[in-house]
C-alpha cells in the first residue's frame, strides 16, 4: 500500500487541500466582506437619493397644482374670447358665402349657356364635315338618290 503511487497521490491531495483551506477561506470571506460593504454603501446612497427625489417630487407636484390653476383661469378666459370671435367670424362668413353663392350661380348659368351654344356650333360643324366627306365619296347617282330621299322626308315633316 505504501508503494502504490495512487495512495501517495491521495495523501498529497489531502495535504494540499488542508494547507490551502485556510488561505482560500480567508480570501473568500474577505472578498465577501468587501462585497457586503459595497452593497451596504450602494443601499445607503440609494436611500439618500430616494429621499431627495421624494422631496423634489413633492415640490414639483405643488408647482404643477399651481400651474394647473393658472392654466384653468387662462383657458376659461380664452374660451370666452374665442366664442365671441368665432361668432363674429361665422356671421361674416355666412354673409360672404351668400354673396359668393349668388355670383357663382349667375356665372354658372352664363357658362352653361355659352357651353351649350359652343357644343351646338361644334356639333353642327362636325356634322357638316362628316356629310361633306360622305358625299365626296359617293357617285353622282347615289348623291341624287340621297338628295331626293331627303327632300321627300323633309316634305313629310311639314
Amino acid at each position: 500500500m505504501f508503494e502504490d503511487p495512487k495512495f501517495w497521490l491521495l495523501i498529497s491531495f489531502i495535504i494540499f487541500v488542508i494547507l490551502m483551506y485556510k488561505p482560500f477561506n480567508s480570501m473568500l470571506i474577505g472578498g465577501l466582506d468587501s462585497k457586503i460593504e459595497d452593497i451596504k454603501k450602494n443601499i445607503n446612497e440609494s436611500l439618500q437619493s430616494f429621499s431627495e427625489a421624494e422631496m423634489r417630487l413633492k415640490e414639483a407636484e405643488k408647482k404643477t397644482a399651481d400651474l394647473g390653476n393658472k392654466i384653468d383661469e387662462l383657458l376659461s378666459g380664452a374660451k370666452i374670447q374665442s366664442d365671441s370671435i368665432s361668432k363674429n367670424i361665422v356671421e361674416k362668413t355666412k354673409q360672404s358665402i351668400l354673396s359668393k353663392e349668388k355670383n357663382s350661380i349667375e356665372r354658372i348659368k352664363q357658362i352653361e349657356t355659352s357651353a351649350i351654344q359652343s357644343i351646338k356650333n361644334q356639333a353642327s360643324n362636325e356634322l357638316n364635315m362628316l356629310i361633306s366627306n360622305y358625299l365626296k365619296n359617293l357617285s353622282d347617282p347615289d348623291k341624287n338618290a340621297i338628295l331626293s330621299k331627303s327632300i321627300s322626308e323633309f316634305k313629310s315633316l311639314n
